[in-house]
């Protein structure tokens, strides 16, 4: 078996370049004792990972009579990714580091489109951000959420089958890597809570209910995203919210999907009585112009995702529970969720205390997306340190 090719090689590439991601600043025989890894072959790859512009050395640190401490620290400057959060009407594409924070983005509305005129503006708004911001720096891979539930092995999305065929025709981003809004899978990299109301303070243990035109939860234990023995970890469209008689398609009654949706909010409005309301745009209009009627609907729907959030919380323990989508662009309703999650929850105003919105909502599932490559990444380096020098290699030939 080759070097490229060895599994125990690669493994040791990724233990690297995690405890440095983990533990910046860490010395080549701090990161060998953290993982078990002889200091030679620490230094080995460290140098590998240092000339792909993957990590980078610090100043020397002075200790004493001994050599000078080195510190490691990710390279956040020479690569970027690309992170697409495919929306129902508006799609979102951020460039970041590999420490996962925004370079450049940019908010691509396609609302009444088809599907080959939405991904033809979605990529070439993607190609236009690439020139405008990468600066000569090479995009490693874009990492691309979306509704439904999506096929680890094949990685398309099980409830939207022209999406893989329609990106991969369009987009010469290498490498692709689909995940679902509902059901994220599991990879090796730590994830920390988005910004959210509550300020800067990081947490490992959150929950992350979105709710837009489709509904889902992210699943953080640890700092690792859960996705599931089947991946339908987060699957709430389906959380009973509501004892009125409201047909799910499920069979059942009131459940998430047919109570708080973009959506369901419009049909409730037309079931109002309310002609003048075509898509959710004019929810948004109506309630900014002090639509009384429209402002109860909304408060309704909040009151819905607040049920919710209070059954996630009695049920999974998260430190946070981070409320994103349509919600979260009502900054001035948190108080009243968090009364609401006081009221449903078992937990009370305990509960309430760890539910924030999203203060970066408008782009909070484009920088998931992002996170998913940023992980690709930390657990396949050597996969992406070889597809680096053949592109070298045909740039030459």
């Amino acid at each position: 078996m080759s070097r490229k090719t060895d599994p125990v090689r690669a493994q040791n590439f990724s233990a690297v370049l995690q405890q440095v991601f983990a533990a910046p600043g860490s010395s080549r025989k701090e990161v060998a004792d953290a993982i078990g890894v002889s200091a030679a072959s620490v230094t080995s790859i460290a140098a590998r990972l240092i000339d792909a512009g993957l990590i980078f050395e610090g100043e020397p640190v002075a200790r004493g009579q001994g050599r000078p401490r080195v510190p490691l620290h990710v390279d956040t400057r020479s690569h970027l990714v690309m992170g697409i959060h495919l929306g129902p009407r508006v799609t979102g594409v951020v460039l970041t580091g590999l420490d996962g924070v925004s370079q450049a983005s940019v908010l691509i509305p396609h609302s009444g489109m088809d599907v080959d005129q939405a991904f033809e503006v979605i990529v070439t708004g993607a190609r236009d951000l690439m020139q405008q911001h990468a600066g000569g720096r090479r995009v490693l891979g874009t990492g691309v959420a979306t509704g439904g539930i999506v096929d680890r092995q094949q990685g398309g999305s099980w409830t939207t089958p022209v999406l893989r065929g329609s990106m991969c025709r369009r987009c010469s981003c290498w490498p692709s890597s689909f995940r679902s809004r509902s059901s994220w899978i599991t990879t090796p990299g730590r994830q920390r809570s988005p910004n959210c109301s509550t300020g800067t303070a990081e947490e490992s243990d959150f929950v992350m209910l979105v709710n837009t035109s489709d509904l889902g939860a992210v699943l953080v234990s640890d700092g690792r995203i859960r996705a599931g023995r089947t991946q339908h970890a987060g699957n709430i469209a389906h959380l009973s919210v509501s004892d009125g008689r409201h047909p799910c398609p499920c069979g059942r009654n009131g459940c998430l999907q047919v109570m708080a949706t973009d959506e369901a909010t419009v049909r409730l409005a037309h079931e109002a009585g309310r002609d003048d309301v075509v898509h959710y745009g004019d929810i948004d209009r109506l309630y900014d112009a002090g639509d009384e009627q429209i402002r109860a609907l909304v408060a309704d729907r909040d009151r819905y995702v607040a049920r919710a959030a209070a059954t996630l919380v009695d049920l999974l323990d998260p430190g946070l529970l981070v409320i994103a989508g349509t919600p979260a662009e009502r900054p001035e309703t948190l108080a009243q969720v968090k009364r609401d999650v006081a009221r449903f929850s078992l937990r009370g105003a305990e509960a309430a205390h760890r539910v924030v919105y999203s203060t970066d909502h408008a782009l909070s599932l484009t920088l998931f997306a992002a996170s998913i490559m940023v992980n690709e990444v930390l657990a396949h380096p050597l996969r992406f340190i070889e597809a680096m020098d053949l592109r070298t290699f045909a740039a030459l030939g």
